[in-house]
């Protein structure tokens, strides 16, 4: 299936963010990035903020979907612990788009506490978890991080790993 415009804009725009930084982002480079007009970007997105928080909303909706997916059941029918096993599922399965991470600590206001806003929808409270629990999810955004930066092992982890570190987080495991 062929991608939208706004699409391939907001991958673009990560792209460009994640090789050269947030700053680096503007209407032309973004452009020529992606093989549009300078008008085109400007038509999905009119000002560089509301290219931001697109990008904002886009990663959340795909982080919200991911995590559906894998819970494969609606959300308000699902417990708890299916609800953080299909959190960590999504992240460590889950696609990661260049330019994620430098997006996130850009320091940019459309990107502060987005991800903490998504993991407190799936989360709750991480007081209420128990301490394997808290250990497990720390196991997930360490992965998720390796693979962000693309240093060390995390994508050559083994299928027990990712099942370890699913039951630690879901409660199967104390």
């Amino acid at each position: 299936m062929r991608r939208s415009n706004r699409e391939r804009i907001i991958a673009g725009a990560l792209e460009i963010i994640g090789r050269e930084g947030v700053d680096a982002l503007t209407f032309e480079a973004l452009a020529e990035r992606v093989g549009l007009t300078r008008g085109g970007v400007v038509y999905h997105f009119r000002t560089r903020e509301a290219l931001l928080a697109g990008i904002a909303e886009d990663l959340l909706a795909r982080w919200r979907d991911e995590a559906l997916a894998a819970l494969d059941k609606p959300f308000e029918e699902a417990p708890h612990s299916e609800r953080l096993a299909a959190l960590a599922a999504s992240v460590l399965d889950g696609a990661l788009l260049p330019g994620e991470l430098a997006f996130l600590v850009s320091g940019r206001p459309e990107a502060a506490g987005l991800w903490d806003a998504f993991r407190a929808e799936w989360v709750g409270d991480p007081r209420c978890l128990t301490p394997a629990q808290r250990v497990g999810l720390l196991a997930v955004d360490g992965w998720w991080t390796e693979l962000a930066l693309g240093a060390g092992c995390a994508g050559e982890m083994d299928a027990d790993a990712l099942a370890l570190i699913i039951d630690l987080v879901s409660g199967r495991r104390p």
